[in-house]
């Protein structure tokens, strides 16, 4: 299949194939659940080349950490990350934003790390932010707001039905072109 057999942009999410994806580590978590088979599947697509992981650099560090479980730390050390650089003015705005919204009333500085992550994401224009935790994805559309397209914050279970209407459109337009010849 070629590039123009994609259809780029669906109900304003870009296509997993052609943007950068970001992850919280959590979202690697293994429970024993069926969610296990989700987990398996995505790092199948990335293994495959079907997506592509990139990573904020925030996300590298975090996964770092002793109580981080191994085979987090294995998919992760295997990935793109992106380097810290410096902030231009809007840039800085863009950054105090996602923190003043990650923080709401906090003033421990606990969800800093999630902010960091969150904007580094933004500035390098992946597509997609997977996590699963209920704090981000409760403000969602106040946090895409400000980090604008094509960031979409989403869950795995969203993030593949979401790859899996990109998929479905590609198969549609193949057997549509296959009629046509």
């Amino acid at each position: 299949m070629n590039g123009f057999d994609m259809r780029p942009v669906t109900d304003g999410k870009i296509h997993p194939k052609l943007c950068g994806v970001a992850l919280d580590s959590m979202v690697l978590d293994r429970d024993g659940s069926a969610r296990d088979t989700l987990v398996e599947r995505l790092l199948a697509l990335e293994e495959e080349g079907k997506i592509r992981f990139l990573q904020p650099g925030t996300a590298y560090r975090q996964t770092q950490h002793s109580r981080t479980p191994a085979h987090v730390r294995e998919v992760m050390s295997g990935q793109i990350f992106t380097s810290q650089t410096g902030l231009t003015s809007f840039e800085q705005d863009r950054r105090r934003r996602v923190l003043k919204v990650m923080r709401g009333n906090s003033t421990t500085g606990r969800h800093d790390a999630d902010a960091a992550i969150l904007f580094e994401a933004g500035k390098y224009a992946c597509g997609y932010v997977l996590t699963e935790d209920r704090r981000i994805l409760g403000k969602r559309a106040e946090l895409e707001e400000i980090l604008g397209p094509p960031l979409c914050i989403v869950t795995l279970a969203e993030f593949l039905s979401v790859y899996d209407v990109f998929v479905e459109e590609e198969r549609e337009r193949q057997e549509q072109l296959a009629k046509l010849r």
